[in-house]
């Protein structure tokens, strides 16, 4: 069987191209994908051959993004138990074949070990789940600085990430100021995650948290992994505050001073990766309205014009977005 995908094809270079779907495997199932959210930043490393270690060459093209969607089940192994045909799942990763999968999400069909497949429940709105892994993301950066009621923490980065932090320090106890660029996500700050938001563009973050907090802040989370952003943080941070690190790191791009966190005797949560209790403790306050999703999807996309959304959001950002959903359904 061949089904629609997006397909990198070089850097800037982006189709819709129908790639063929392996059977699955006995402990695999096969599911017709609802919808899949665009983790923008990774995606972009990857699309600019940028997304490997310094001594390894780039990801080879062809290749399928994404690493999260949402669809239901075709058919399952024989080795599965849990999951059966006509339920809803999330999924992380697909197996492809014939063009490399990192990690293969962003196709209509997609085959998935059960192990990386969790269940959702009548009710639950799919888009809510169609981003759960990045949705994780936030949710583990957020839950791992000690938080106090009323600690102040800074979010430094306005994108998804940012967002389930800032909505995961808050519902901790914290007073969380959300720093961004853009007015549109820093609205969806404070109407989800009830955060003030600072625009980096019009004030200096430095000054406005000095005058909140002269002696510095408790808990700063950065999610744009550059020199710039580690330097402000440290500079916010009071002595034996906490700094989480939650962006992408490239591998030889060295950002931080042991010295520097010395001196202040700061800790530091460097959170990565998913794992299934992370998955599932987020599902569950996704499915409980405790982490919100959907109000911060800007677009929806229909998979036909998926290459060109693409183009115009994720390389060239010809306008301001925040959440971009594939639905693959039309």
């Amino acid at each position: 069987m061949k089904a629609p995908a997006v397909v990198y094809t070089g850097p800037g270079q982006v189709e819709m191209r129908k790639v063929e779907i392996p059977e699955p495997r006995e402990d695999e199932l096969l599911i017709r994908t609802e919808y899949s959210l665009v983790s923008s930043g990774t995606e972009r490393w990857i699309w600019r051959g940028e997304f490997h270690r310094p001594d390894d060459s780039p990801l080879p093209v062809p290749l399928v993004p994404g690493y999260q969607r949402v669809g239901i089940v075709e058919e399952v192994g024989s080795e599965v138990k849990d999951l059966q045909p006509g339920m809803r799942v999330t999924a992380t990763i697909s197996r492809l074949e014939e063009v490399t999968a990192f990690s293969g999400s962003h196709c209509q069909y997609g085959v998935t070990h059960f192990s990386q497949c969790l269940a959702v429940e009548p009710g639950v709105s799919p888009v809510s789940v169609s981003g759960l892994v990045l949705t994780q993301v936030g949710y583990n950066g957020g839950s791992r600085p000690v938080v106090h009621e009323g600690d102040v923490a800074v979010v430094l980065g306005d994108g998804l990430v940012g967002q389930w932090l800032a909505q995961r320090l808050s519902m901790r106890g914290a007073k969380v100021f959300v720093a961004g660029r853009h007015d549109l996500r820093l609205d969806r700050a404070e109407a989800y995650a009830q955060a003030y938001g600072i625009n980096v563009r019009e004030e200096d973050l430095m000054e406005v948290m000095r005058r909140i907090r002269p002696y510095g802040v408790d808990i700063v989370a950065d999610t744009l992994a550059v020199p710039d952003s580690i330097d402000l943080a440290l500079g916010l941070l009071r002595h034996d505050g906490q700094l989480v690190l939650n962006g992408y790191y490239r591998e030889g791009y060295h950002l931080l001073s042991i010295q520097d966190l010395h001196e202040k005797e700061i800790s530091v949560y460097n959170p990565s990766g998913w794992t299934r209790e992370r998955m599932e403790a987020t599902l569950k306050l996704v499915k409980g309205g405790q982490m919100e999703v959907e109000g911060l999807v800007t677009h929806r996309v229909a998979w036909p014009h998926a290459a060109e959304a693409y183009k115009r959001l994720v390389w060239n950002k010809e306008e301001d977005f925040l959440g971009i959903v594939i639905d693959w359904q039309v």
